[in-house]
């Protein structure tokens, strides 16, 4: 390359305006971030669901929110299946609707101790809390797990066959115990159980359910009282829970 041709390329990049805008001091610098409009983004999305185990106990949220024998109702569209292959402490995840086939498992990782994790099939499902809405999302790649999600399909599979809407079960956070074998023997283990408590249809209205009576009463204006509704508190207790 000649030099003209170097300094030909040095002017034409130049040229080139920066897209940043223009460098302020500091002083005004924060007089500016006093006055961003930019939003702070707002906490959402899904709570994932755990079960541990050692305990059967069930948690929820990066708190580890104590949810043991709480009521959710699963949302029956959502229920999937695939695979989950952990490797370094994270999930990689291939799912699926319950209504595709089973997809073809990612490959399998050499970890940096140079073991093979392999991929294991996998259920899962999204849900709320049936007190006050909160979204959750469960995914396992457990034994127990997947056959207490297959259970679940199952009953709810038999509901449909009966005919009706309600077809999204609203169960209870519990778990059932076993004596385990090998690397476990003599130790209690614990599968996720979702017991079935009702039936909810699309907009989370229960099946049996009567409609509230709205009566009309004669009030005056001084005898009316704004009611604030107390929030639901959770039991907050950090565990090492896993699904």
């Amino acid at each position: 390359m000649s030099e003209a041709t170097e300094v030909a390329e040095v002017a034409e990049v130049a040229e080139v305006e920066s897209t940043f805008p223009t460098v302020m001091n500091p002083t005004d610098l924060a007089a500016a971030l006093g006055q961003s409009q930019v939003q702070e983004t707002q906490a959402g999305g899904f709570s994932f669901l755990k079960m541990s185990f050692d305990t059967g106990e069930w948690a929820c949220g990066q708190d580890g929110d104590d949810v043991s024998d709480e009521e959710i109702i699963v949302n029956t569209t959502t229920i999937r299946h695939g695979w989950i292959l952990w490797s370094g402490g994270r999930p990689k995840k291939i799912l699926v609707p319950f209504t595709q086939s089973l997809p073809p498992a990612m490959a399998a990782i050499t970890n940096p101790k140079g073991d093979v994790d392999e991929p294991m099939e996998a259920r899962g499902f999204e849900a709320a809390f049936a007190d006050d809405g909160e979204m959750l999302s469960f995914d396992t790649n457990s034994y127990g797990g997947r056959k207490g999600i297959d259970v679940l399909l199952g009953k709810i599979k038999a509901k449909a066959a009966e005919g009706g809407q309600h077809l999204y079960p609203k169960v209870k956070l519990t778990s059932d115990s076993y004596v385990g074998t090998g690397m476990r023997a003599g130790k209690t283990n614990y599968n996720p159980l979702f017991e079935i408590v009702g039936w909810c249809d699309e907009s989370g209205d229960e099946e049996g359910e009567a409609p509230a009576k709205i009566t009309k009463a004669k009030v005056k204006p001084e005898e009316v009282k704004e009611e604030k509704a107390e929030p639901v508190k959770r039991q907050r207790r950090q565990r090492n829970a896993t699904a």
